[in-house]
């Protein structure tokens, strides 16, 4: 069982293309979390960020710009998704420009947002001095009881819009408070997963399937989802309960085939998600062959030290499929990727909903893995086979003779971080460091999980690191 996660009450900016809404959300919230560029449409998703001001916190939501003229398929469900935002809203910010002056456009929003009767804000934005105040007269044409004048570019004036949230949104804060409380008395354990892959692969319709609500923008053009995106779901996993956080990230290529400017900044951003998250799912089109972008991608991942976890995406679509389409596509994807075969690999449909709820519990698995404590005793047992299965060689000194091991012992979990301990530690070739990974997944079953490795000579300060 699985439920969205929204203990705070939210608060939408709304208004037409290139008003300024991200610049004004990234400065409410302190951080450079949406994208922002002078480009007209740069946010296609809407995403939440969570603001704190004078101790209260409330949700911010970043809704695309609108362009009701435009007949584009991102543009009409950017419209249609940002009017479901506006029902779910508990506040709304309308944000105009007051360097252009009152637009049609915004005398149409403006109808639209007043049939919500939701209290609403009315925010002139790009105040950057004080001779636009003096052109506020107009947007009170709109018939707002407020407006705020502000520069998102400078932060004048967004203490007083900040002030003016929390007034309204007083007592459902408080009520907010009370159930967050109450659920860090359940203790329940933060998982946090990023969705990763090449674009068009079914990132965003495996996310809304997963929380099963529309949140992501679902199209055929490849880098629709330009933001990274959080979605917290509370999930219950025999009797033990999760908070799942999914992080929707940019579709991922190589640096040197992207062009926009705007893309290169998504790409860079999904890469520093990464490292924030504790394990990835790397996603996989079913009917597309594996690429240099894929192998790139997990050369990344590779890096990192994630535990991964692949899911093949569209599996519904695949044709001729027979009762051994998955195992010949399990030995493909091997031998594809062979230093990967530690991954798990889960077959799903994101359209029809096909182990979505086994993936689910993948995910619960690898990271219980991930938090795993072994005793001294068992690695010392381990060390024992490890060395009669195969001895290392050194690589720098003629004549290759074994190098000996003193020792192996677990630093810390999550990652799962292991020191081997050797008479020297810059002769250990690669290929040994891979294989005490790989026997320690197979021998503690810690499939799925990524595995530092750090070597270190007796009385040494400073490991050498894999």
């Amino acid at each position: 069982m699985k439920k969205i996660l929204q203990p705070y009450p939210t608060v939408a900016i709304i208004g037409r293309t290139n008003v300024g809404k991200s610049t004004v959300f990234n400065r409410l919230l302190g951080k450079g979390q949406s994208l922002v560029s002078n480009m007209p449409g740069t946010t296609r998703d809407y995403q939440y960020g969570e603001c704190l001001w004078l101790g209260k916190k409330f949700l911010l939501i970043d809704t695309a710009g609108l362009d009701v003229e435009s007949q584009k398929e991102v543009d009409v469900l950017a419209i249609k998704q940002a009017k479901k935002v506006l029902k779910q809203a508990d506040l709304i910010i309308f944000m105009v420009n007051v360097k252009d002056g009152l637009l049609p456009q915004d005398k149409s929003f403006a109808q639209q947002i007043k049939k919500e009767k939701k209290p609403t804000i009315l925010v002139a934005n790009k105040a950057d001095s004080e001779r636009y105040f003096h052109q506020l007269g107009d947007f009170y044409k709109l018939g707002f009881d407020e407006i705020i004048a502000i520069s998102g570019k400078t932060g004048a004036g967004t203490g007083d819009l900040l002030d003016s949230i929390l007034e309204k949104l007083e007592k459902k804060i408080e009520k907010a408070e009370k159930k967050v409380k109450e659920k860090i008395k359940e203790s329940p354990v933060l998982i946090r997963v990023s969705l990763l892959g090449k674009p068009n692969v079914g990132k965003s319709s495996l996310l809304n399937r997963i929380i099963g609500e529309e949140r992501a923008i679902v199209s055929s053009l490849p880098h629709t989802t330009r933001d990274s995106q959080d979605v917290v779901i509370e999930y219950d996993s025999n009797d033990e309960k999760y908070f799942l956080t999914f992080v929707d990230t940019a579709g991922l290529v190589r640096r040197k085939k992207i062009k926009a400017k705007i893309d290169k900044e998504s790409i860079e951003q999904s890469l520093k998600t990464l490292k924030k998250t504790d394990l990835c799912l790397f996603v996989i089109d079913a009917g597309r062959p594996v690429t240099a972008e894929d192998k790139h991608i997990t050369s990344e991942l590779m890096e990192s030290n994630k535990s991964i976890i692949f899911v093949v995406n569209k599996w519904d679509l695949l044709e001729d499929k027979d009762e051994h389409s998955d195992k010949q596509f399990i030995q493909y994807l091997n031998g594809t990727f062979p230093y990967l075969t530690w991954a798990p690999i889960v077959f799903v449909s994101a359209k029809t909903g096909f182990k979505v709820d086994r993936l689910l519990e993948v995910v619960v698995e690898v990271f219980k893995n991930q938090h795993r404590e072994l005793e001294q005793k068992q690695l010392d047992k381990f060390l024992e086979h490890l060395i009669r299965k195969r001895r290392p060689r050194r690589t720098h000194e003629k004549g290759k003779r074994s190098l000996f091991i003193h020792k192996i012992k677990q630093i810390k979990t999550a990652p799962l971080t292991f020191e081997l301990v050797t008479d020297n530690a810059k002769s250990l070739d690669f290929t040994y460091r891979r294989y005490v990974q790989n026997e320690l997944r197979e021998k503690f079953d810690l499939i799925g999980c990524g595995i530092k490795l750090k070597i270190s000579e007796p009385n040494r300060k400073k490991p050498h690191q894999t």
